[in-house]
């Protein structure tokens, strides 16, 4: 693991920020490094936000981090056994932590309003800077309906998820592993998982239903079906390897 996390982050570093290779390097890093064990938690119920914002940190200052020495381990409160130096992993599991406990105290602290700011700048999945206020869907859009599946489009894109949704979204959009492109009903090898995400979860306004089944010419119901069996578990498995709670 150390040496897949040393070229993963070898990889980032090696290109311009912003950049799209940058991003997309940054992404295999952060699916990898999301899944170290010994990552602090929380039970504050603002704990996904401290989290996204220690990935926004982790995204900016990667090339900065430096593997601890066996002295700098002392009394820092890490597992690490009293004069072993500690493995690239763990130093690096170390440095994510001393910052994400920062976050999470900032969330007991009694005169801080925890609170999120609209014009907040970030990144979004192009690397184009922006603003949380520029990415705030229109509630009163007519387009939007209150049916189920409409529902669940609106609370994917909550504010507070954009930074962790924009990961999801170019991993959806790329689908490097071919898991979205390789669902679909036997019959209609066009109407695949990613597609279908595309279409009904990323585009804006999303697609309804019944047009996408009337384009890819397929029942209203084997489009929901497949939809509903196949595709919301496997986007909900990667959104879970992202550290998305819902």
């Amino acid at each position: 693991m150390d040496e897949q996390l040393k070229k993963l982050i070898t990889d980032v570093c090696c290109y311009p920020d912003p950049s799209p290779e940058r991003q997309k390097a940054l992404n295999r890093l952060l699916m990898v490094i999301q899944q170290l064990p010994g990552i602090y938690q929380s039970g504050h119920q603002d704990y996904l936000e401290a989290l996204n914002q220690t990935w926004e940190w982790v995204s900016r200052k990667v090339c900065k981090f430096e593997v601890r020495s066996r002295s700098d381990s002392v009394g820092a409160a890490s597992p690490i056994g009293e004069g072993v130096s500690p493995s690239f992993q763990q130093s690096l599991v170390i440095w994510i932590n001393g910052y994400l406990k920062w976050r999470i105290k900032d969330l007991y602290t009694p005169d801080s309003k925890y609170t999120i700011s609209l014009d907040r700048p970030i990144r979004n999945y192009e690397g184009d800077e922006t603003t949380l206020l520029n990415i705030l869907p229109d509630r009163q859009s007519p387009s939007i309906t209150l049916d189920l599946l409409d529902i669940k489009i609106a609370q994917i894109q909550e504010v507070e998820r954009q930074c962790l949704g924009d990961r999801i979204r170019q991993y959806i959009q790329q689908d490097e592993e071919g898991k979205l492109t390789a669902s679909h009903p036997r019959k209609n090898p066009e109407c695949h998982c990613q597609l279908l995400a595309m279409r009904l979860l990323l585009e804006q306004p999303p697609h309804k239903i019944a047009d996408l089944a009337r384009e890819l010419n397929i029942s209203n119901q084997t489009l929901y079906s497949h939809w509903k069996k196949n595709c919301l578990p496997l986007l909900r498995e990667i959104g879970t390897n992202f550290g998305y709670e819902q």
